[in-house]
Parts: C-alpha cells; sequence; structure tokens
C-alpha cells in the first residue's frame, strides 16, 4: 500500500544511512581494488549505484510503498550481495544497513518473508557460493548480524509509531477541548437565553396576576366607595357598614396580591370550579351593584388548578371590563362542562363597540388560555355589549381516575 507522507526526521536519518551504506561501499571498492582484481572499477561502480538507486524508486520523500521496497532491495543489493561473494569468495554485507531500513517498513503483511530471506537466506545462499562454505563462526554472525539490523530497524519503527499515536492522541484531544470548549460557550449562552426567558415569562407572568387581581379589586372599590357617597348623607349608619365592606375587600386584595407574588393560588382552590365563580361573581355584584347571574350546564368534574386559576382570571378581567369600559347594569355567566372541554361565556349588556382592540388584559387572557391549548373569542358591538367566551380542552377520563 503507498504511502505519501512527509519525511520525518527518523526517516531522514534512515535515508541518510542507506545512502551513507553506499558511500562507503563504494570508497571500500575504490580504495582497495586488489579485492575485486578479477571485475572493473567501472562496472562495479555502475553495479553499486543501480544497486542502490533502484530501491529509492519504491522508498523516498512523499512516497513510500513498503511493499516492494524489499523486493527492489532483495533484487538489487542483494544481487550484488551475491555476486560480491561469489566473485571474492568472501562473505560480503553489504546488505546489513539497507537491512535496517528493510525491518523499519516491515508490517504483518511482508514480515513473514522479509525476515527469514534476509536473516537466514542471504547466509544459506553464501554457503553454497564459497568453496568449502564459510567457517561455522562466520556463517553465525552472519545470521546473528542479519538480525541484528533487521531487528533495530523493527525497534524503530515501533518508536516510530509510539510517536505517532502520542501525536494522534495529543491533536484528538486538542480537538476535543476544542469541541468542549465551544459546546461550553454553547451551553452558556444557552443558559444564559433560558434565564433570560424565564425571567421575562416571570414578569408577564406577574404583570398579568396584578393587572387581573388589583384591577379587578380596584374597580369593586371604587365602585363600592361611589355608592357610599351617596349613603353619606341619606344612611350614615348604611355608609360605615359599605365601609366595613369595603375595607374587607381591600384587604383580601392586598392579600391576593402577596399570594401572587409568592405564586400562589386563590383561597379556596380546593373548591369546585362553580363555587369559586360563584363567590367572585357575588363579591363583585355586592360592591358593583352589578347584577350577575350564574349558570352552570352539564355534570360538573374536578379540573386541574392551573385550568380553574385561568377560568378566575379571565371572569375577573371580563367583569372589569364590562364595569370599567361598558357601564354594564347585567352580566350573564355561563359555565358549560363537557366531556372534552370546559367552557366559560360571559355576557354583558354594556355599550361594546365597533372597533374593539385587545389591551393587555385580555392579551394576557390570551396567553393564559393559549398555554392550555384553549381558545378566546370576543364579541362586540356598540350599543348591544360584549361577549367573551373561554374554551379550555380537558379530559374527562382522567380527572375521574384520579
Amino acid at each position: 500500500m503507498v504511502q505519501r507522507k512527509q519525511f520525518e526526521w527518523v526517516d531522514w536519518s534512515l535515508f541518510a544511512i542507506f545512502i551513507g551504506s553506499f558511500a562507503v561501499n563504494v570508497l571500500f571498492m575504490a580504495t582497495s581494488p586488489k579485492e575485486f582484481e578479477h571485475t572493473t572499477t567501472q562496472f562495479l561502480l555502475g553495479a553499486f549505484t543501480a544497486a542502490f538507486a533502484f530501491p529509492m524508486i519504491f522508498w523516498r520523500p512523499n512516497y513510500v510503498n513498503p511493499v516492494w521496497f524489499p523486493v527492489a532491495v532483495l533484487l538489487s543489493i542483494g544481487s550484488v550481495q551475491l555476486y560480491l561473494t561469489w566473485l571474492t569468495q568472501v562473505s560480503y554485507g553489504i546488505l546489513y544497513c539497507p537491512l535496517i531500513v528493510v525491518g523499519y517498513l516491515s508490517d504483518r503483511k511482508n514480515a513473514w518473508w522479509t525476515a527469514p530471506v534476509f536473516i537466514l537466506g542471504f547466509p544459506i545462499a553464501s554457503f553454497f557460493l564459497i568453496h568449502g562454505g564459510p567457517t561455522l563462526i562466520g556463517f553465525v554472525f552472519s545470521i546473528v548480524n542479519g538480525t541484528l539490523f533487521f531487528g533495530i530497524g523493527l525497534g524503530i519503527q515501533r518508536f516510530q509509531n509510539t510517536i505517532d499515536k502520542s501525536k494522534k492522541l495529543l491533536q484528538e484531544n486538542q480537538y476535543q477541548y476544542q469541541l468542549i470548549h465551544q459546546q461550553n460557550k454553547v451551553l452558556e449562552q444557552y443558559a444564559n437565553q433560558i434565564e433570560y426567558q424565564t425571567l421575562v415569562e416571570e414578569r408577564n407572568r406577574m404583570a398579568r396576576e396584578l393587572h387581573d387581581t388589583v384591577g379587578h379589586t380596584f374597580t369593586s372599590v371604587i365602585m363600592g366607595m361611589d355608592a357610599v357617597s351617596y349613603l353619606i348623607e341619606a344612611s350614615p349608619q348604611k355608609a360605615l357598614e359599605r365601609l366595613d365592606i369595603l375595607r374587607h375587600v381591600t384587604r383580601n386584595g392586598l392579600e391576593e396580591v402577596r399570594r401572587t407574588i409568592h405564586q400562589m393560588a386563590p383561597v379556596g382552590d380546593d373548591l369546585l370550579l362553580s363555587l369559586q365563580l360563584a363567590g367572585l361573581v357575588n363579591e363583585f355584584a355586592l360592591h358593583t351593584g352589578t347584577k350577575v347571574h350564574v349558570e352552570t350546564r352539564g355534570t360538573e368534574y374536578d379540573l386541574p388548578k392551573q385550568t380553574k386559576l385561568t377560568f378566575i382570571r379571565c371572569l375577573q378581567e371580563a367583569l372589569t371590563n364590562a364595569k370599567r369600559h361598558g357601564s354594564a347594569s347585567t352580566v350573564h355567566v355561563v359555565l358549560i362542562f363537557q366531556a372534552n372541554r370546559v367552557e366559560l361565556s360571559i355576557e354583558d349588556d354594556g355599550e361594546g363597540t365597533n372597533e374593539f382592540k385587545a389591551g393587555f388584559g385580555i392579551t394576557s387572557m390570551q396567553e393564559r388560555i393559549s398555554a392550555l391549548q384553549g381558545m378566546l373569542h370576543v364579541k362586540s358591538a356598540s350599543g348591544r355589549g360584549t361577549t367573551v367566551v373561554c374554551s379550555i380542552p380537558t379530559r374527562l377520563e382522567a380527572y375521574r381516575e384520579a
């Protein structure tokens, strides 16, 4: 398998050893002509040059072929070594330094043949090429040298692999660190957004609660005080009684504001919805002089606290608007229970308007109902009053099981 990679310091060091062995052998050949008296120097120089140049086709900067490089060394440098051994009848070792590179490039795919061929094959071949055979010490020495140089190459390979794995692990760790750092930034931004959204939602909730409770209480008190102003001269005793009632209403309103701030439901939130609405209507009628009729249709079943609170706030807002903006004298409230839906209708005989615009109270009412997948419908006409319908889906079976 071809590898196109930049040479590192280990590769350049082995490359220098490979070239250096070529230079040493050429120098030895030039300084020892008697050793090669049976052949010409020019031939040996050409043979050495070709033998060392051929393997470099498969092992050079930016190109490494670990499969064909050992084959090239075997055919070129190995052939020259065997030729010199036959020519001089001396076991030569020009293959030792290239053998380091062979060991360095060996892997499981080619080590099964490179190790035995280079370590055992050439000493055995020399045994047959030398007349009378080499001495036992020379034969063993050749095997030990081959094993040593091949093992050096393998050791360098293991060392380089360890360095490469360490670098790769370091790069992965750095990448993971950068990824975690980026994710932490995203999480911080998300947490800040959630915190801001929570603050906005809480602020809106407080605004809706205060608008519904304070507005409703103040409307009742103002209407009651208007009535007291007429009774002061005609019936002072009744005026005092009305003032005591209004004082009680005001205190209740203050307590409800406090409960709202602490995110508490109104007093009596365990009662059925119809009873809570009836109490609210009676109090409103008493202090404002408005006639309010309440009617419950269908079989009533208990509802979640949030659903009941939403209907209560809707009724408060509708009654307050009917008196404050429409000057209504009569309000008809209908609470309808169905198997999968509860509907609250508030119809007044106030002034009404042909150009209805939702204010803060109606908008808050819409947000409350939408949060429960409900619907709000407001119908108003000049001289015909206003009708507000709040509808919230329910599951009767779930409430019965609970």
